[in-house]
Parts: structure tokens; C-alpha cells; sequence
């Protein structure tokens, strides 16, 4: 049996609306870097492949009059976090979100790849185009392009990037003293790059990546989103399940496949929100004290986030989920919703689907019942491994550690110890890539 990839996602104020209220939360040290470096310390203990850390620069998307009924205050700058991390760990992947709209390409190649070495090759970059309008609007810049522009932009964006990176060969510092020759000159490579969207002519002045290259993520849902992911993505994250999840997967792997990659050069990661208890009774009523500490408008928001903001209570209760004609949000979550089916296979009315829809990935149960579930899901092609989001902070993830982790080790499905050469390159089973002007991986 293959090892199952795993990575984990901790959420300011936990992914429930509710969580905060549990009596042994750990929410008001959100904004303790203690608790997140706590939590990757644990996820290291456990052997996980990366713990990943969402960004956006402005507050979490909630009606503003419920907002003090929740804990989403913000995020922390993930390049930022991710750097405390770096020195605090010595194996756990990291990955961190950075906006291709928000930072110049220069500067973001320059702080993955130092980043990157601080962490001795253990970094990957969540490639993001924008988030919110509330994040375009704290950078007074002209509104967000199509997505079409975007995604067109972010691939030049990239390019330039790698380009960046490919500065210096890996053998350029040669530290020749009798000599008097640090590094040899003709490894040292300018970019000028002159494209539709950038004029960047470097080189950097950061010696290239540990592994050649962070690993590229990305989360594209969208047409245009898909297509970028495909062509250049390496660790895929998907809000969906089953069989959405599968034709996602078999859509990006063709794009790769068109844009000349192999298929083991992308690995998909699934949500996963887990409410686990000792026995799956003692997991349902988890749930159901989650679901009760929320008064109806906050147990609609977050779908209703995910659907781009529609108020659901302006339609009839009765309205089918494929009669909404929906445009708005992130393509990749609005289909999470819209793919929920009711237990024997119908298109859920808006009353069925606020009764019976828990979220992406969402599975309360015994860690059976959820080693059950991943097992389905991979071998039914619909993801290679899952992203934990977690409804509470740090409660849920200690669960899913002491629970559901030796189960998927007594079932041949998880690591026992890191076995690769320390990078997340390696342990992905992904290849350094190499340098543009000749130096050999």
C-alpha cells in the first residue's frame, strides 16, 4: 500500500464558526505565534508532509454585524509565519500563500528563495492570483482584471520568477582564495525578460533555491484557474469530493499531459475538515454542539460564502441548488456546494442542503469511518492525499493525530519516519528541476 500525503491547515479562530467557543479552545492565542509553531512541531511529530498557511490581506469575509459572534479576525503574513516555522522545525514541508496581483516578481522570488534556504529546501509557494475585493481594495489599485487577464498574468508572472531563480548556476561559488575568484562569472545569468506584463532585468541577488525550484501550488478551480494549474502546479489543492473531485483531477492532469508534463509531476490534495471521536456517537455529538452555538444567519454564512455572497433567505426554501444561477466567489468552492447530493442521490432543494451539507471535506465519524473515507477518495482517483482544515485550533488536529493517524499506520496508508532527503521535492517524490543554462540537476 502507498503512503497516503498529508498536509494540515491551521485556521486563525478554527474552519467552525463555533469552534471558539469549545471550553478547551485555544482561540485567544491566535495571535500567539507560540500556538502555530506549537502546531507544526506537532505536525512534524506526526510525520505530516507539509503544514500550509492560507493569506489574504484583508478580514475574513463574515456580515459585519456577526463578526464579534466569530472569531475571524485576520491571517498571519504567511511568508512571515512560515519564516518562524522554518526555524523552529527541521522537517516538515511548508507552504505559504503569496499574491501574484499584490507583490512585485522580483521581491517574491527573492523572499521564496531565501525562505527556502532558511528552511534547507522544505518550502513550496501557494500561488494565488488575488483574494478578496476587500484585499484589492486595501492596495488603491484599479479593480481586479477577468480572470481570463489574471491567470494570463500570473503565468508570465511565474516564468519570470523561475527565471529569477535560475540567476546563479548551483556551482557558480567556486571560493577559489589562491586564486582570488569567489564565484566563476559566466554562471552568473541575467533575465532580461521584457513580456507583455513585466520588464524585469536582474539577476537576483539570492543564490538559487535548495531545491532548484520551492514546489509550486496551487488551487485554480476555475476554467482559466485549472488551466494555469495544470500547466505549471505541482501540489493541487480541491475543495471537492468524490466524483467532482475525480473529474478535477483527470481535467488537470490532461492539461499537464497537453502542456508536455508527466503525470507524476502533480499531486492532488483534497480538504479535509474531520470531526473525529472515539466512536463515531461520540463524533456526531461534537457536531451537533458545534451546529447548536450558531444562530441560523451564521449557520447559512458559510455556504453562502462559498456560493460568492448570495443571501440564500431571499430564495424559496424549496428552490433546487442547480436552479441557482451563480457566478460569483471562488469557482472551485461554489462547485463543492453545488455537487452536494442528498443521501439517495438527488438534486437537494436550499432547505436539504442547509440541513445536510457540513462543509468541504467535512466527515464526522470514528477514525475508522475517516481512514475509510481517504481510502475511497484516492482509490477512487479523486485526490492523491488531503489538506487538513481544521474546525478547531490546536483541539482537532491533536484528535486527528491520536486517532485517525495509527489507524492509517496499521493499515500500511502512513509513514512511520521521514524517509527522504529532507526537501519537500524529495519527499513528494517530485524532481529538482534544473537550471535553465545548463547546470545539471
Amino acid at each position: 500500500m502507498t503512503h497516503i500525503p498529508l498536509a494540515v491547515m491551521p485556521h486563525i479562530g478554527g474552519w467552525h464558526l463555533a469552534s471558539w467557543r469549545r471550553p478547551a479552545s485555544q482561540a485567544s492565542r491566535s495571535w500567539d505565534p507560540y500556538l502555530w509553531i506549537d502546531l507544526a512541531r506537532a505536525a512534524e511529530r506526526a510525520k505530516f508532509d507539509a503544514i500550509f498557511f492560507g493569506d489574504q490581506y484583508s478580514l475574513i469575509p463574515v456580515p459585519e454585524h456577526l463578526r464579534p459572534n466569530t472569531a475571524r479576525m485576520g491571517s498571519w503574513d504567511a511568508l512571515v509565519i512560515s519564516t518562524a516555522i522554518a526555524a523552529q522545525t527541521s522537517k516538515v514541508g511548508i507552504v505559504a500563500t503569496a499574491f501574484t496581483e499584490f507583490v512585485a516578481p522580483y521581491a517574491m522570488a527573492r523572499q521564496f528563495a531565501t525562505l527556502d534556504h532558511i528552511s534547507a529546501g522544505r518550502v513550496a509557494w501557494n500561488v494565488v492570483t488575488s483574494g478578496t475585493p476587500g484585499d484589492q481594495r486595501n492596495f488603491s489599485s484599479k479593480p481586479l482584471a477577468d480572470p481570463v487577464s489574471r491567470y494570463e498574468r500570473a503565468a508570465e508572472y511565474v516564468d519570470v520568477v523561475k527565471g529569477l531563480w535560475d540567476s546563479w548556476e548551483d556551482d557558480a561559488v567556486i571560493n577559489d582564495r589562491e586564486s582570488g575568484v569567489f564565484f566563476d562569472a559566466g554562471k552568473l545569468h541575467k533575465l532580461d525578460h521584457h513580456g507583455k506584463h513585466f520588464d524585469i532585468t536582474g539577476p537576483l541577488n539570492v543564490a538559487r533555491p535548495v531545491q532548484g525550484y520551492p514546489v509550486i501550488a496551487q488551487a485554480g478551480g476555475s476554467g482559466p484557474g485549472k488551466q494555469l494549474a495544470g500547466s505549471i502546479g505541482e501540489l493541487l489543492f480541491t475543495p471537492l469530493s468524490g466524483t467532482a473531485a475525480a473529474a478535477y483531477c483527470a481535467e488537470v492532469r490532461e492539461i499537464a499531459g497537453n502542456a508536455g508534463r508527466k503525470p507524476g509531476e502533480i499531486i492532488v490534495l483534497a480538504q479535509l475538515t474531520p470531526i473525529v471521536g472515539k466512536t463515531r456517537e461520540e463524533a456526531e455529538e461534537k457536531w451537533r454542539w458545534l451546529q447548536s452555538k450558531l444562530p441560523e444567519e451564521l449557520l447559512r454564512q458559510p455556504i453562502e460564502l462559498m456560493l460568492g455572497g448570495v443571501d440564500l433567505a431571499e430564495f424559496s426554501p424549496d428552490t433546487l441548488i442547480t436552479d441557482l444561477e451563480l457566478s460569483g466567489g471562488i469557482e472551485g468552492f461554489r462547485n463543492a456546494v453545488l455537487s452536494y447530493r442528498n443521501a439517495d442521490g438527488s438534486v437537494p432543494t436550499i432547505a436539504e442542503l442547509l440541513r445536510g451539507y457540513r462543509g468541504p471535506g467535512t466527515v464526522v465519524g470514528s477514525a475508522e469511518d475517516i481512514a475509510d473515507y481517504m481510502e475511497l477518495e484516492v482509490a477512487g482517483g479523486c485526490c492523491d492525499g488531503f489538506l487538513l482544515l481544521l474546525h478547531g485550533v490546536p483541539e482537532d488536529f491533536e484528535d486527528f493525530c491520536e486517532l485517525v493517524v495509527p489507524e492509517l499506520r496499521k493499515r500500511g496508508r502512513f509513514r512511520s519516519e521521514y524517509d527522504d532527503d529532507g526537501t519537500l521535492r524529495g519527499r513528494l517524490g517530485l524532481q529538482r528541476p534544473a537550471n535553465r543554462h545548463g547546470c545539471p540537476v
